[in-house]
């Protein structure tokens, strides 16, 4: 637990505040995996400060700070006070009324349509996104370890499988996780852009259908909504990038796993399950037509 006088520092240092008197400051801890937020009231005011925590990823906070000013921008997520582009500090206003959704509430009818439309703002907007983080050098760096040594290697497959379809890159977001989608006065918009960057947009679908656990049914619905080409490349990619989304966070899971030196944590498990799922539809015969099979 950071202690009062270190959230103090911050505070002082980021000019929000002059204030130098711990007995004046309101900490209340927030949730979060990888992060470390926190709730901070000082001068009838509240912030919510982030704390980068072990992230096993290598992140560019310095493309973040980029990234999430020009979303800012464009209107797609909320405004932030304070941002140390060399520790990834952030200082935002709280905002008693945000609610952030879960993924069982984000696939639901209720609200998987308005997260459709705002990520095709995002994707059809003219940003031109930095890269917070770039998967060929993840797959590349963790070759070197024996112990991920094959997942690097179907991760690189996947990479070329991909790499070799004709695609336009747009900026995308890259974390397509339920509480990543957040509701403010009657709004819709996205946070968190630590992994954003240019991609295709199929990476940001595969990523909301594997990261809800989205099922069969509900996919090919989405996929005809999107008015998407069954059966060909766009098939072909939104696959693709499931597999990649899922290898990748299943990596992160065990990996993170290692850093907290955890070994039952629920996240833990389930990034192994995602990994042996990739593992298995990789290793089967007819993986490739599978990636084209009609609905």
């Amino acid at each position: 637990m950071t202690n009062t006088k270190e959230i103090v520092d911050i505070f002082l240092s980021s000019e929000i505040t002059n204030i130098s008197n711990p007995e004046m400051y309101s900490i209340s801890k927030l949730g979060g995996i990888t992060n470390d937020s926190f709730k901070v009231g000082v001068s009838d005011r509240y912030f919510v400060l982030r704390l980068p925590g072990k992230n096993p990823d290598l992140i560019n906070r310095k493309a973040e700070k980029i990234n999430q000013t020009l979303a800012a921008e464009a209107g797609l997520t909320l405004p932030f006070l304070y941002f140390d582009e060399n520790t990834g500090i952030k200082i935002s206003d709280f905002e008693s009324n945000l609610v952030a959704l879960e993924p069982d509430q984000l696939k639901s009818k209720e609200y998987i349509n308005t997260a459709l439309i705002t990520l095709n703002e995002l994707h059809q907007s003219n940003i031109s996104f930095e890269q917070c983080f770039d998967h060929y050098a993840f797959f590349n760096e963790i070759q070197k370890e024996k112990e991920y040594k094959e997942m690097a290697k179907i991760g690189n497959y996947l990479l070329e499988k991909i790499k070799s379809i004709n695609q336009k890159l747009v900026p995308c977001h890259k974390d397509i996780y339920g509480p990543n989608f957040v509701l403010l006065g009657g709004d819709m918009y996205l946070i968190d852009w630590e992994y954003s960057g240019m991609e295709s947009k199929f990476f940001d679908y595969g990523d909301l259908c594997l990261q809800q656990n989205i099922e069969e049914d509900q996919r090919k619905q989405l996929f005809l909504e999107l008015e998407l080409e069954e059966g060909g490349d766009d098939q072909v990619l939104w696959n693709l990038y499931r597999y990649l989304s899922s290898l990748t966070w299943g990596l992160w899971a065990t990996r993170k796993g290692v850093l907290d030196e955890e070994t039952d944590k629920d996240y833990l498990n389930l990034g192994k399950n995602k990994i042996k799922s990739v593992f298995e539809a990789v290793s089967t015969e007819n993986f490739e037509k599978h990636l084209s099979r009609k609905y």
